[in-house]
């Protein structure tokens, strides 16, 4: 394996979490797109499944993660505490701010 290669496995993930499921995408080491499901099992505990998912991207240099804000913030503490590595985490949800939350709030 070149040192190309190598990198390219290391590079970044996607995953996208919720509480039964998380979908990860990352990058073979020739460079096509994998994506992974992961289930969360009947009676898994919320742990074990957030503590699996880490797992699977525990090498790649960032990780991006998306989905409900109470599953995302669970994995990502999950990740913090394994790896302690906190600004491996790239932020991808949009930026709310108090009014902009409040004028979505009245629109419903």
């Amino acid at each position: 394996m070149t040192t190309r290669q190598a990198e390219r496995i290391r590079s970044g993930a996607v995953v996208w979490i919720d509480e039964r499921q998380a979908i990860i995408t990352t990058t073979t080491a020739d460079g096509r797109p994998m994506v992974e499901q992961l289930g969360r099992g009947s009676t898994e505990a919320e742990a074990a499944f957030d503590a699996r998912t880490v797992d699977a991207v525990l090498d790649r240099e960032s990780v991006a993660v998306s989905g409900p804000a109470f599953a995302r913030v669970a994995f990502e503490r999950a990740f913090v505490a394994v790896t302690h590595r906190p600004e491996r985490l790239v932020d991808i949800e949009p930026e709310i701010d108090a009014h902009d939350a409040s004028q979505h709030a009245a629109r419903r």
